[in-house]
């Protein structure tokens, strides 16, 4: 993309993000809210992305788009000497106050006011442990350039962490700002549209990540640039740039796949083209429970298939040369597995879900279309699955490493 486009959406989103500051979880609160926060994402890096705290240690750690540097204070009490790069001055000003009050060793530690586009620092290229972006690369006009230029710094044997709303993940908030854009035009009445057609989702949110209202409805419906990408899309900058994937949350790994790891050539999921995450992103796309409620309902179709596989597989465990199997047994019980498969039935919900958010899809863009308010108020009272619960899982993090030469 063409710098000059690059640049105008930069003084955008900057413009918005001076007028509320997305990104402010505990630094106007107290003590206890950021132990709280520091917690919940050491339980989130060990035990979704099998990243424990540890690996931080002694790290040199580079964060582009640090923002208030929330979430970059705990890497630093885990022992990374950060560097963060934040074009936002007044979101700079706040981290320079999080990491004086949160850590022993601030001056170990640098700040630099750039964009990722205006960051050009040769003699940092493959120099740090550890790059992290999170909650960025969508906000830039040009994505994919933007994450080839951070990960320019990471050097061999480090490890990228990269964040991202997920375009299929965050389809259905796509479908709320065609909403309150259709209806406002300016940041004020996009407060109040979104406040007044989207609360519940507000409200949600607001449990969820412990910030202000409007921060979060200027980060999900007034910044202007939205440009979530996919699986496929990050897969392909990993490979692009010699990346290979390490852990994902939410994970999409396929569950059929299981070769060995001694096999050549060795495999990497980034080599997977678009099919190996589709029905995951359908499954973002359409997300509405908790996984607490949703996983046990899963788990029922396949109860009964699981019990025989368990039978089957017991009865020749173990076997040695005193070893007697009821062959018979053995032959029924494949029967069974064989029979019990063939009657799971776990995507039927989702396709229930699908077929069920595509009638009212359709009905909320004929509503669009009639331009009237009222009618699509009462509309999404009323909607099963559009706008419900989670409103899809829009956000993704990745890690990958970079092999040593």
């Amino acid at each position: 993309m063409d710098l000059t486009e690059i640049k105008k959406n930069e003084k955008s989103v900057l413009a918005t993000f001076q007028k509320e500051i997305p990104s402010i979880h505990f630094s106007d609160k107290t003590e206890t809210d950021y132990n709280n926060h520091k917690n919940r994402s050491e339980i989130y890096y060990r035990n979704l992305l099998n990243f424990p705290k540890d690996m931080f240690k002694g790290k040199n750690l580079i964060d582009f788009g640090a923002g208030t540097g929330e979430n970059t204070v705990y890497l630093a009490n885990w022992g990374a000497k950060c560097t963060l790069v934040e074009m936002n001055d007044k979101a700079q000003e706040i981290s320079k106050k999080v990491f004086s009050k949160y850590t022993n060793n601030f001056d170990e530690h640098k700040f630099i006011q750039s964009s990722i586009f205006d960051f050009d620092e040769p003699k940092l290229y493959n120099s740090f442990d550890i790059v992290h972006c999170r909650g960025v690369l969508s906000h830039t006009a040009d994505n994919g350039k933007a994450f080839d230029i951070i990960s320019k710094y990471l050097k061999p044997g480090g490890y990228l962490i990269f964040g991202d709303p997920n375009k299929a993940g965050g389809f259905q908030n796509m479908l709320q700002r065609l909403i309150v854009y259709n209806f406002a035009k300016d940041w004020e009445s996009m407060i109040k549209v979104s406040e007044d057609l989207f609360s519940e989702d507000i409200d949600r949110a607001q449990k969820a990540g412990n910030r202000t209202r409007n921060s979060i409805i200027f980060d999900r419906w007034v910044v202007e640039c939205q440009d979530d990408p996919s699986v496929e899309d990050v897969l392909m900058w990993f490979k692009r740039n010699k990346l290979h994937f390490y852990s994902s949350q939410p994970n999409f790994s396929l569950p059929i796949l299981g070769d060995s790891s001694l096999h050549e050539p060795r495999f990497y999921i980034e080599n997977l083209g678009l099919k190996s995450h589709a029905l995951s992103e359908l499954i973002w796309m359409t997300h509405t429970d908790d996984d607490n409620k949703a996983a046990p309902e899963i788990l029922k179709s396949i109860e009964h298939f699981a019990v025989k596989l368990s039978k089957l597989t017991s009865l020749v465990s173990n076997t040695n040369p005193e070893t007697k199997i009821d062959n018979k047994n053995l032959v029924n019980l494949l029967d069974e597995v064989s029979s019990e498969f063939k009657e799971i039935n776990f995507l039927d919900p989702l396709n229930q879900k699908l077929n069920l958010m595509t009638i009212e899809i359709k009905e909320l863009i004929n509503l669009i279309d009639q331009n009237d308010y009222d009618k699509i108020k009462i509309f999404l009272k009323k909607t099963k699955v559009l706008f419900r619960g989670s409103v899809g899982i829009r956000h993704n993090d990745y890690i990958a490493y970079k092999n040593i030469k």
